[in-house]
């Protein structure tokens, strides 16, 4: 019998030992010089709201007297914040339930929590140092960044390298498309929210995150698992991408490869409301050098060209009144260079994503209830003149959502929500189909002895004449004061997964009698508090997947099937500091991943077994510094006898420093960023590799 994880690692690979500790050594001695510095207002970051007793306290409005500046924070009580605000600006801070208070925007720098006081309930204040709890199901993450001035035009990529065990694979350049996946799991298998959006296609079930404008999303947080999601997938958590902060402002930037880029953003207060009006283009010639075969060659046909327009729109009603609004569309004209063995100087692909959503928000005294509507809408046109293809396929997703989230007693708190979704597809290689399908969660929040939470989740998955399935989840949070030791959480799952349109109806390949996707998921989290050296977590997952969908080369095309049974366990270590006095903010994190397919006794195909970063961010004003390194070990690209093919492991560095002039009107920052300084060859996917060393200039103004 073949042993497990055989396979033969390129001799040739850089090793996680020589990157990762040397990257982590010199972020060290950097954060150590600057503990010597004086205080100083930080640039930009994430704040939260709490109560006294260190509980997340959502929706809290924070209204900028002298900018104008309107901010909401989300379902965990978090908000970012941009380095622009005045140092002399006060907020008003309020929510339904709790005492009104303004803060100064220096204490706001400095603390990065506020803290609100009850009305409800008289109690004396308590001084927490960190929020060791949430009113969440979600489990704790310390995965959350905010893009500063100093970040310039920050690829996706770059921004989403903080989450551990991630994996980003693009086929090859600026106009390739771009998905991402988790600890080695499939890329449907990770939810993608855009202002609360799914972006997921109802075609394939990714998310191609090259559709969305770089300089449209400003912020991200990543939640590991989430218990209470209601909806289908998500097995490997969710990442929330977020737009800016409301701030007129034009950017425009230049760099390798024929990359040209602006944006403008104009916003306006009227009464209540926020409003925010984004457009830009983005293009890039995408001719580069690559060697392959012993043999350079300029990989062509690599072209982009990207125009985007933006609308976002935040208003309070009333007091306990808010509504949201997101609409964004992007088209993208993209070459396809084709496979390097097989380049396509010839082939060209157009598409387009349309975004619309709408929140509606009613804050009272015992919690919040939302009701949303949200479109996703999107047209992709493939032509080949050389096989005379002409693929076309228009996408149409729907969803209404209404959740709830209030105390029922002191101790009891209970989430629930009720989903309604409609997708559509009208496709020359998948034909027309549509289905609606139903989704539905209860979760109670049980605060037993000691602040110890008991979170179990029932959820329902309904589809007429497709599917019916129940699902029972279990989590426990507990909070603890042992030394650095802040908190334990653990939990055990369940996820559920219908084939997309493609797997069911692709021609050829498609696959009617595929089965749903089901995983089994546990958790396990231990948080420590190491106050001035930041938070340190550790994490460890487990997925037992049961007719996993994988895609397989059958005779002269791909078609897919279940894979009988598949193991994922990961263990990660993350570290995050933010020292606002010490112009400072920094993360590291190493995941440790194991993937098995049951049916062949090997690692799944492009599941890497290590995976790690390091960044750090330095921002003594006016100067801004930005260090990235990101590992990813060798993986399977196909199965193959008597070796299987390989894609050599994969490090690179990427490297920004700004530089802000104020002005009487507002301020001008000048970046230059380098990405992939060492000049590495390599590929995401098998025969798509991607540019090497290239740099960019962007100049940013900001009112």
């Amino acid at each position: 019998m073949t042993p497990l994880n055989t396979r033969k690692h390129s001799q040739c690979s850089p090793h996680l030992s020589r990157g990762f500790f040397i990257a982590l050594s010199v972020f060290l001695l950097t954060i150590s010089s600057a503990y010597s510095l004086s205080n100083t207002q930080a640039s930009a970051g994430y704040g939260q709201t709490l109560d006294t007793e260190g509980n997340a306290v959502p929706y809290v409005s924070l209204s900028f007297k002298h900018t104008n500046i309107l901010l909401l924070s989300d379902e965990s009580g978090y908000f970012t914040f941009d380095l622009a605000l005045q140092n002399n600006d006060s907020i008003l801070v309020q929510r339904i339930g709790y005492e009104k208070m303004v803060i100064s925007t220096e204490q706001l720098f400095m603390d990065q929590v506020i803290r609100l006081r009850s009305t409800v309930l008289a109690m004396e204040t308590v001084e927490v140092e960190a929020a060791l709890t949430t009113n969440s199901a979600a489990l704790p993450s310390l995965t959350k960044y905010a893009k500063t001035t100093g970040s310039g035009s920050m690829e996706h990529s770059k921004l989403l390298s903080r989450i551990p065990g991630i994996s980003i694979r693009t086929y090859g350049g600026p106009a390739g498309i771009s998905t991402l996946s988790m600890d080695g799991g499939s890329s449907s298998h990770t939810k993608v929210l855009v202002n609360g959006i799914d972006i997921t296609s109802a075609q394939n079930g990714e998310a191609d995150l090259s559709q969305l404008p770089l300089p449209f999303i400003e912020s991200m947080s990543y939640i590991p698992f989430d218990i209470s999601q209601s909806s289908s997938g998500g097995s490997d958590g969710i990442i929330k991408l977020e737009s800016g902060d409301y701030r007129t402002h034009i950017a425009v930037s230049s760099g390798s490869y024929g990359h040209q880029a602006f944006d403008l953003n104009l916003s306006k207060q009227f009464g209540g409301f926020r409003t925010s009006l984004q457009f830009g283009q983005r293009r890039e010639d995408g001719n580069y050098p690559v060697f392959w075969n012993q043999k350079e060659s300029l990989r062509q046909n690599n072209d982009l060209d990207q125009r985007f327009a933006a609308l976002r729109i935040l208003g309070m009603l009333r007091p306990d009144l808010y509504w949201q609004f997101t609409a964004m569309e992007s088209r993208q004209a993209r070459g396809v260079a084709g496979l390097v063995w097989s380049p396509d100087t010839r082939s060209y692909r157009n598409d387009q994503l349309q975004l619309i959503g709408s929140t509606l928000g009613w804050i009272h005294s015992r919690g919040s209830t939302h009701f949303k509507l949200d479109a996703r809408n999107s047209h992709e046109n493939y032509v080949n003149p050389s096989l005379g293809l002409d693929s076309d396929h228009q996408i149409l997703s729907l969803k209404g959502s209404l959740s709830d989230k209030r105390s029922i007693t002191s101790n009891i708190m209970m989430l629930s929500e009720l989903n309604v979704n409609r997708d559509f597809i009208s496709s020359s290689d998948a034909s027309e189909h549509r289905r609606i399908s139903y989704h539905a969660s209860a979760t109670p929040i049980f605060r037993l002895f000691k602040k110890i939470k008991l979170i179990p989740a029932f959820k329902f998955h309904f589809s007429p004449e497709l599917y019916q399935k129940s699902l029972v989840d279990l989590q426990v949070q507990i909070p603890l004061h042992l030394g650095p030791l802040a908190s334990i959480a653990a939990s055990q799952g369940e996820s559920y997964k219908y084939p997309s349109f493609n797997d069911l109806y692709w021609e050829p390949g498609g696959n009617p009698s595929l089965q749903p996707e089901e995983t089994q998921v546990s958790t396990a989290q231990l948080k420590f508090d190491l106050r001035q050296l930041g938070d340190l977590m550790l994490q460890w997952q487990q997925k037992e997947s049961s007719n996993l969908i994988q895609w397989m080369p059958v005779h002269s095309y791909w078609q897919p099937s279940n894979i009988q049974a598949s193991t994922r366990e990961s263990s990660k270590l993350i570290w995050q500091v933010n020292h606002p006095a010490w112009y400072l903010s920094a993360f590291a994190h190493l995941s440790l991943i194991t993937t098995i397919d049951h049916s062949t006794q090997k690692s799944l195909r492009y599941a890497p077994e290590q995976t790690s970063a390091v960044g750090l961010t330095w921002s003594p004003a006016p100067v801004e510094l930005n260090i990235n390194y990101n590992y990813v070990a060798d993986r399977i690209a196909m199965y193959d006898y008597p070796e299987d093919t390989i894609l050599d492991a994969t490090e690179l560095w990427s490297l920004s420093i700004a530089y802000t002039i104020r002005i009487k009107t507002g301020h001008l920052t000048l970046v230059i960023s380098g990405d992939n300084l060492k000049d590495n060859y390599y590929e995401t996917i098998r025969g798509y590799p991607e540019p090497g060393r290239s740099f960019k200039l962007t100049t940013t103004y900001t009112l």
